[in-house]
C-alpha cells in the first residue's frame, strides 16, 4: 500500500467522500447511506458537540481511502461507540481497516481509554465484518436475536482500550 495519511479535521468535501466509501462497499442500504452522510454534516455543524469525531485515511494528494466515525457513549464515564469503519472497495484487504482502527484507538488512549463498542448485523453478508472485528482483538459480547428484522440479529463486539499513553 503506497503512502497513507491520516487526519482528524472533517471538511465539507468530505460528505461526497462518506458516500463513495460507504457506497463503493455494496453492504449497505440508500438509508444508511445517508446515515453516514448526515453524520459529517453533524459533525460540521456542531463540532466536537455533535459526539462525532472522525478519522479519515486518504492519499498525499487528499483522495479519501477510507475513515472511521466514532464517539463517546452517552451517559458513560468512558464507553465509546464505533459507529463506522468503512474503506473503499479498491483499498479492501490491505490492511487500511485496521489501520483506521489503531488510529481510533491510539485517540482513545489519549482520552484514558475504555470500552470501544462496535455493533453490526448477523447477517451472512457481514461475516467478513464479524472476522474482521475479531481479528482486531474485540469479543462477541452480545446478541439480540430479531433485532434488525426477523431473522436478522444485533451483534455487539467490545474491545478494552489501555488507559496508557497512546502509541505510534
Amino acid at each position: 500500500m503506497s503512502e497513507v495519511l491520516f487526519r482528524d479535521r472533517v471538511r465539507d468535501q468530505d460528505r461526497l467522500s462518506v458516500r463513495e466509501i460507504v457506497t463503493s462497499t455494496g453492504f449497505f442500504s440508500a438509508a444508511e447511506v445517508d446515515v453516514a452522510e448526515e453524520l459529517v454534516v453533524e459533525r460540521l455543524a456542531k463540532g466536537d458537540e455533535s459526539g462525532y469525531f472522525f478519522v479519515f485515511a486518504e492519499t498525499p494528494h487528499g483522495r479519501s481511502l477510507g475513515y472511521a466515525c466514532y464517539g463517546p457513549t452517552p451517559c458513560t464515564v468512558c464507553t465509546f461507540d464505533l459507529y463506522w469503519v468503512a474503506v473503499h472497495e479498491s483499498m479492501r484487504g490491505r490492511g487500511l481497516g485496521k489501520s483506521l482502527l489503531a488510529q481510533v484507538e491510539n485517540r482513545l488512549k489519549v482520552l484514558g481509554g475504555g470500552k470501544l463498542i462496535a455493533e453490526t448485523s448477523s447477517r451472512a453478508q457481514y461475516a467478513p465484518t464479524h472476522r474482521f472485528y475479531l481479528s482486531c482483538g474485540f469479543a462477541l459480547e452480545a446478541r439480540i436475536g430479531e433485532y434488525y428484522a426477523p431473522g436478522e440479529d444485533i451483534l455487539y463486539f467490545t474491545k478494552s482500550i489501555g488507559r496508557d499513553q497512546a502509541t505510534d
